[in-house]
């Protein structure tokens, strides 16, 4: 009869050979399994009558016991997880608790299943109650016993003691060979973890040397640690040899060949990394002691998670190297300055991440280290807080973009060309060969000049001719200037100026005043030196002369001629007026129509060409 409905449900019993009464599966229908299911949901704890609060499930030491055989045994739907609960874990640290639990429960049902067949109902079913002694000797005892769950609010549960857990091995090696009074001995051996059956092999092969003791550990767990270590070694290297390969493989299918010096680097963590899991791998079949086990596995998994972090840090920078050549080949600038950027940035990202990482495998707290990390970067801010606008003086220059790498940038003293774009600085490399290290919050407060971003390159010059050219001779000579500016295949053609502009003091002064289409500095010269060497041939063509800052002396021989006599004022006013109109009606005809705004382009339709045959002079054609 169950629960307080008073359901009735009838099971059969059948006596097994080995003397043991089990329910037959005839009797589990589905009704009957679905009733003791409902009447299996109680809660997770119940009182006592001393007014502990104990975990329902392991309330008692036969229930601790009940579960645990079935947990080893997968029978009434236990599982071997609910028998690692039965078993008082709490002094095993949680880096080596997976391994130790799976030895202490295989070697305590061992030890059980050699030792009596056991009577459930001989096991008392009390909460209250002393610790339980299932069996005593001087080897040590296997005790079931009360313990507070700190984790659960102290509740309390029967299990296995801590003192049962530390003397199971010796209880094993005393009981292994004893025949098995429950079970089959083929079946369980099979199941058994592979560091039993390695103990198991030594402890069979009764050689002294491999059993004796040296160091704390015993000579095969020494033994087994130099194979591991080999082993590690050995492997490591093939597969940091094949994964090199394949990348190198990779790479070549986009051009781009690793130095010899990068690839060393990038091998070697990779291999601490390979050799670091096949000890972690082969730590936990060799038995070790547990406190021993613990410090090697802390040491493997720092050495694995240095490794990666390491790895990857290599890793950034060989595929910086890659995207940056990627970058050097296409036309936008701007992937060539955010490049670096990005990989500094990931740098810095990937050593917080492995600080992290590298301090949880050690054991130690991540919200503690995380809290640390917060309160050290407050800290350092606050005393750094240059460093910290250094930091968005790096973003703004990524956002507002006020040069590229390779420009040529003028701000106060400094006048050279953008080398590198840091998070804190950036690197300017002068027109002597030196670098100049400027950082970024004081690069973005000043007024920077972009000469690399500069369409043109402008030309301007004056060209001074002596007073003796005739008017005629200086339009014939601004007319060929402008027609060089259109014919030089890097002038710009659709703004220039060539005008008669100055009297000066020794010379008629020409502004010559144009643009060479070029963003660097080479061309601008090389096309400036082509034009000026034209502008020689052009002068040596039409007979002008380049004056020279002298100054003439003339001396009159005798008295001044007499200037002829213009009249009256009014008369004279007259007569300049006339003069003037003749030399405008003579250029502009009689109807003196204004001529049009300056306009660029092929020169105007009227222009009647002249060759030199006509002109009667001669010289060297210009290009």
């Amino acid at each position: 009869i169950l629960g307080e409905n008073s359901r009735k449900i009838e099971l059969l019993l059948h006596r097994w050979d080995d003397g043991l009464w089990r329910i037959s599966s005839q009797s589990l229908t589905p009704a009957a399994l679905e009733a003791m299911r409902a009447e299996a949901a109680v809660p997770e704890a119940e009182e006592s009558a001393n007014g502990a609060v104990y975990d329902v499930r392991l309330s008692s030491p036969r229930a601790t016991l009940e579960i645990f055989i079935h947990g080893m045994n997968g029978t009434f739907e236990h599982t071997f997880e609910d028998a690692v609960q039965t078993m008082d874990l709490s002094w095993v640290t949680e880096n080596v608790r997976a391994e130790t639990a799976r030895d202490f429960a295989y070697q305590l049902k061992e030890v059980l299943d050699r030792l009596q067949v056991i009577e459930f109902s001989a096991i008392p079913r009390e909460s209250d109650g002393p610790p339980f002694f299932f069996h005593r000797e001087t080897r040590g005892n296997i005790v079931i016993a009360p313990v507070i769950d700190s984790e659960r609010d102290g509740l309390r549960s029967w299990k296995f003691s801590q003192s049962t857990l530390e003397n199971i091995g010796a209880l094993y090696q005393k009981y292994r060979t004893k025949p098995r009074l429950v079970g089959d001995e083929t079946a369980i051996e099979g199941e058994l973890p592979l560091s039993l059956r390695v103990r198991n092999w030594v402890y069979d092969t009764e050689n002294k040397f491999l059993l004796s003791k040296t160091f704390y550990l015993e000579n095969y767990q020494w033994l087994g640690l130099f194979l591991i270590i080999l082993m590690g070694m050995l492997v490591s290297r093939l597969l940091a040899l094949a994964l090199l390969w394949a990348v190198r493989k990779r790479f070549r299918q986009h051009q781009y060949h690793l130095d010899r010096k990068l690839e060393t680097d990038f091998v070697r963590p990779i291999r601490i990394t390979i050799m670091a899991w096949v000890w972690l791998l082969g730590l936990s079949f060799l038995g070790l002691p547990i406190n021993v086990l613990d410090k090697l596995k802390i040491a493997a998994q720092v050495m694995t998670a240095a490794g990666i972090v390491w790895a990857i840090y290599i890793l950034i920078d060989i595929v910086g190297r890659f995207l940056s050549e990627k970058a050097r080949h296409t036309e936008n600038k701007f992937d060539d300055l955010i490049v670096p950027i990005v990989t500094r940035t990931t740098k810095i990202f990937v050593v917080v991440i492995a600080i992290v990482v590298i301090a949880e495998q050690a054991g130690q707290d991540t919200t503690k280290v995380l809290a640390g990390l917060g309160l050290g970067g407050l800290a350092v801010a606050l005393a750094a807080k240059d460093v910290v606008a250094n930091v968005f003086g790096s973003m703004t220059i990524l956002l507002d973009r006020p040069f590229q790498l390779g420009d040529w940038v003028t701000f106060g003293n400094v006048d050279g060309n953008i080398e590198s774009v840091g998070i804190r600085s950036t690197r300017i490399r002068t027109f002597y060969n030196s670098v100049i290290t400027v950082p970024n919050a004081e690069l973005t407060n000043q007024c920077i000049d972009n000469m690399g971003a500069r369409r043109y390159r402008r030309i301007k010059t004056t060209l001074s001719i002596t007073y003796d050219t005739p008017p005629e001779k200086i339009e014939a000579f601004c007319e060929g200037l402008r027609e060089l500016i259109r014919k030089h295949p890097y002038t710009r053609k659709d703004y220039y100026h060539v005008y008669f502009n100055e009297f000066s003091a020794s010379s008629l002064d020409i502004m010559l005043y144009c643009f060479v289409e070029t963003p660097e500095w080479g061309t601008e010269l090389r096309e400036k030196h082509r034009i000026y060497i034209d502008i020689l041939r052009l002068a040596n063509r039409l007979g002008v002369e380049f004056a020279f800052p002298t100054q003439t002396m003339f001396v009159r021989p005798g008295e001044a001629p007499a200037h002829e006599d213009l009249g009256t004022p009014e008369d004279a006013l007259q007569r300049g007026r006339n003069a003037a109109s003749n030399i405008v009606e003579e250029i502009l005809g009689t109807e003196g129509v204004k001529p049009p705004p300056v306009t660029y382009g092929p020169p105007p339709s009227g222009v009647r060409e002249i060759d030199d045959k006509q002109t009667g002079e001669a010289g060297e054609g210009g290009e």
